[in-house]
């Protein structure tokens, strides 16, 4: 394929990110707007891409789920259900604590056919009653799937709604059986309506397509312009309730025992998004090892109490963290053991502190978190990604420039930091899922 240049702004006030086939990297921006001057968004990236994707993602308002789960379901069956039946093109639709998604992909030719279909989002949900009920059943069965009989799943709800009290995220978005039955059409379609508008709207196009197929596929379907320009949207706020403890039993005779165990803290000072995300994951990687500073050896190798585990470290915003951990316990060995003995280790190594050898020996091997900015193929194939998964969690990206610089802040003294308070005291919960005689 031969590179093709491009350069794509806001179509009206919609913010419209372009991701197409070009030689090269050369400028991007996202300067902000306020009040009703538009915003526009321009990405010039490098790929490979044999296909070309729509996506269209829509803030999620507080407080909306599962309401907004059932509307996205009658939505895209109102919209698209049809036009999807072609083997050569892909659908989905998806709802999360944040936002909810519509994408499409064809071939590049096709992309005014695509943005017509994605289009058919905006219009007002118009499905005979039994259909949405049928869909209703969509959802249960959904939940039969996801939750029902998986007491991880059910663990992990209710960890959500202590650990994120009070805040919009506590919500579950698939719901219980009891709130998918109640779901009603005539709310999902006014929510739809409050929801699905121009004005909330971002638009992401992955693919070999130029700035002009783009505006002339966009000119060809009549696509929306939004009344008064393009609302910004933002993750939604996040306050720590209080510092506190929760211990969850679920008893599952025949279930292996396991340790389900998280902690969220608030930082004493905030930190850039993609800056903590990646202070984080390398915090998780130095976690992980059996080198001075880490776990696996107090629980492995010098001590047979955990037979696996698993670490995950994570940004909920830049002043809150979230901590994960899951464990098997060896032979022998109670979960309530098993918590006691992760707990003091970390609380030892941050005491001590991560030695420098192991930091520098864990950031030397830390370069799969970015791509190999000197591949091109690579490079573009992981912005596409990281963008797409920004404007999904209704975050603006960063530059590749931005993005390359993130590395001077990986310090020890930093990492340090971090392991200290996540450490510390906060908000935990844990789940003991198994015999019971596994618990204590």
């Amino acid at each position: 394929m031969t590179p093709r240049a491009m350069r794509c702004l806001a179509a009206g006030g919609l913010v419209l990110l372009c991701i197409a086939a070009v030689s090269q990297w050369p400028w991007q921006s996202w300067p902000g707007g306020s009040g009703t001057e538009p915003r526009r968004a321009s990405i010039l990236v490098e790929t490979e891409a044999v296909e070309v994707e729509v996506h269209l993602v829509f803030a999620a308002p507080p407080d909306s789920h599962p309401l907004l789960h059932y509307a996205e379901h009658l939505a895209w069956l109102s919209a698209v259900g049809a036009a999807t039946r072609d083997a050569d093109r892909h659908s989905n639709a998806w709802t999360s604590d944040r936002a909810v998604g519509y994408w499409l992909s064809g071939a590049p030719e096709d992309l005014p056919d695509l943005l017509e279909t994605l289009f058919g989002v905006f219009d007002p949900i118009d499905l005979p009653r039994e259909f949405a009920g049928q869909e209703r059943d969509v959802i249960l069965r959904e939940y039969e799937h996801r939750v029902a009989g998986n007491p991880d799943a059910q663990a992990r709800m209710a960890m959500d709604a202590f650990l994120y009290e009070g805040n919009a995220i506590a919500a579950s978005v698939i719901g219980t059986p009891e709130e998918i039955m109640a779901l009603d059409q005539d709310e999902a379609r006014a929510l739809h309506g409050d929801t699905h508008r121009p004005e909330s709207a971002t638009l992401v196009i992955i693919g070999d397509v130029t700035e002009r197929e783009v505006r002339s596929a966009l000119r060809e379907v009549d696509w929306p312009e939004p009344e008064g320009g393009h609302v910004a949207f933002a993750p939604p706020s996040f306050d720590l309730a209080a510092h506190t403890k929760k211990t969850l039993r679920r008893s599952w005779p025949k279930a292996a025992p396991r340790l389900l165990w998280r902690r969220v803290v608030a930082l004493t000072e905030p930190v850039q998004f993609d800056l903590l995300e990646a202070q984080t994951a390398l915090l998780r990687d130095i976690l992980d090892t059996n080198l001075p500073g880490g776990v696996a050896g107090p629980l492995r190798f010098d001590a047979a109490v955990a037979r696996s585990f698993g670490i995950r470290i994570w940004p909920i915003d830049e002043y809150n963290v979230e901590v994960g951990f899951t464990a098997a316990p060896d032979q022998g060995v109670s979960l309530t053991a098993l918590q006691t003995v992760f707990e003091e280790t970390l609380a030892e190594n941050a005491e001590t502190g991560i030695p420098d050898a192991t930091h520098s020996r864990v950031l030397d091997r830390f370069d799969g978190f970015w791509p190999d900015w000197e591949d091109g193929d690579e490079t573009a194939r992981w912005m596409a990604n990281y963008v797409l998964d920004r404007v999904s969690a209704l975050r603006e990206p960063l530059s590749e420039h931005e993005l390359k610089r993130l590395d001077q802040g990986l310090t020890l003294e930093a990492t340090n930091a971090l392991l200290r308070q996540i450490a510390g005291e906060s908000r935990t919960a844990a789940a003991f899922i198994g015999p019971e005689d596994a618990f204590e």
